[in-house]
Parts: C-alpha cells; structure tokens; sequence
C-alpha cells in the first residue's frame, strides 16, 4: 500500500467513526464491511525482490458479524452471492500486478458472535492455502531432466503439486531471511548457461481442473519458454494461467533446456 493509500485509509476509517458515533444504530453497513475485508486482505500483499508483489494464500475465511437477523438478506447479497469477495480482491491484485495462487477462494460465513478483540470491526479474517498444494495420493508424478546447464543433478522426481525453479537452492533477502527454495536449483556458476537464469526463474504447478501441469514464469530477468514439435511458445510473466505442459516438452530458462515428462500417478 503506498502513502498516499494509507493515507485516504486513515481518513476513511476516522469519518466512519465519526459517523458511526454520530447514529443510533452502531451497526456498520454491509457495504462499509466489504471495504473493510477488501482492505484487510490487500494488506497482506508481501513485496519481493525485483519489484515483484505477491499473495501468498490460496483460501481466505472470512466471518461476519451478524448482529441484526432481519439483514442477513442484505449481508447475503453484499457478501455472497455471486461470490463478489474473490471477484474484486483478484481485480485488485490483478490492477497492481500481484501475484496470487491460481485455485485462490474467499469463503463468507455470518456468524452471530465473534472474539471481542475483533468483534467491533464486525469481521474475522483467517488465511490458510488448500490441502490440494500438498501432495496426495492422486498426484502426477513426473520427470524433468537438465539437458543443458549445470544444476544439483541431471535428471528430477517428483510427486508434489508444485515445483519451483531458479538458481541456488535457497532465495534469501538482504537480512538473510528465506524467501523461497527451489526444488531445482542451478548453481550459481559462470557458465553462460547458468548465468542468464533467475533466483527465482519459474515453477510447475499441477492445475487440478486439467490433471495437468502448468509453466509459469516468476518474473525472470530473461524468460521463460517451451519448445513443443518445433514451435516456441513464450510464457507469460505476471499473472497469467502460465502454459499447459505435455510430454516431451522441453523448458527453456534463459539458456538452460530442461525436458518435461509425465511418469504415472
């Protein structure tokens, strides 16, 4: 959030104070309460290095104060129905270029009590990723194996939803703190391989609605690409639903090729 967001989120929050204190009915709106989970979840857009933005979670539990049961009508439509709270929060993370998990989901409950420390805002938020970023029973397992570059190993396993690719094993901020770990990781060489690749180049993650695996590009300094049947196919950075993979389809990271293929479930 920038200062001057801040800002108009102070000043917002002292006149609806004021006009609160200024009514006899200290129930907030159910307008006033959607502004107010809208902000809450934005606020927990984390900044990385490269001037990147991302969300971290992929479900959002949202319980709201019902006080009155003669608006839970109101509340329904305003927080519901049609699903409005996943719908505006992916606009905004889409207007400033966040990045957030593709299955990302806000799920609204009225409840009739909540904990007093936030029971005055009239809403709870809790943030949690789905069980299926985990692997299961069910998951793909596939191969990819380093064709070209210099990396911990030539050839890779897994049975996980999610694989993330870049140089070093470890991505760390300028206090040391872990900001990620690749599970391929190219060494931090000078081959001219090695060199064109980012700390955090791209992932895989398995798309459940396909059964598949999707490429995705972090943001890399010099892209991402796959090369399938002789066609190059770039893939987009920022928010995109990346690109399907298929077997035998071989990834470029900068100069390095890695070839993707599906071993059985």
């Amino acid at each position: 959030m920038s200062r001057l967001e801040k800002l108009e989120h102070r000043i917002d929050q002292k006149l609806r104070r004021v006009l609160r204190s200024s009514s006899s009915n200290q129930e907030r709106e159910p307008i006033e309460v959607y502004r107010a989970i809208l902000d809450e979840v934005t606020s927990r857009i984390d900044a990385l290095p490269r001037g990147r933005l991302n969300f971290a979670y992929s479900r959002v539990s949202v319980r709201v104060l019902l006080t009155n049961s003669e608006r839970r009508r109101s509340y329904e439509l305003v927080l519901i129905e049609a699903d409005p709270l996943t719908r505006d929060i992916k606009s905004r993370f889409e207007e400033k270029k966040v990045e957030y998990p593709t299955r990302f989901k806000v799920d609204v409950e009225l409840v009739d009590s909540l904990p007093l420390d936030v029971s005055e805002r009239g809403f709870d938020v809790s943030y949690s990723n789905s069980p299926a970023s985990a692997a299961g029973p069910d998951t793909i397992r596939i191969q990819l194996t380093v064709l070209v570059g210099n990396a911990e190993s030539n050839q890779y396993e897994f049975a996980k939803h999610r694989i993330n690719v870049g140089r070093l094993a470890e991505v760390l901020d300028a206090e040391m703190r872990t900001l990620r770990r690749n599970d391929i990781a190219l060494k931090d060489d000078s081959t001219a391989e090695n060199s064109a690749v980012s700390r955090a180049h791209a992932h895989l993650e398995y798309d459940l609605d396909t059964n598949r695996f999707r490429l995705f590009d972090d943001g890399s300094a010099h892209g991402t690409t796959v090369i399938r049947d002789g066609s190059v196919i770039p893939v987009p950075q920022g928010n995109s639903k990346g690109i399907l993979l298929q077997p035998f389809d071989e990834i470029i990271l900068g100069n390095v090729r890695i070839r993707f293929q599906y071993t059985g479930t």
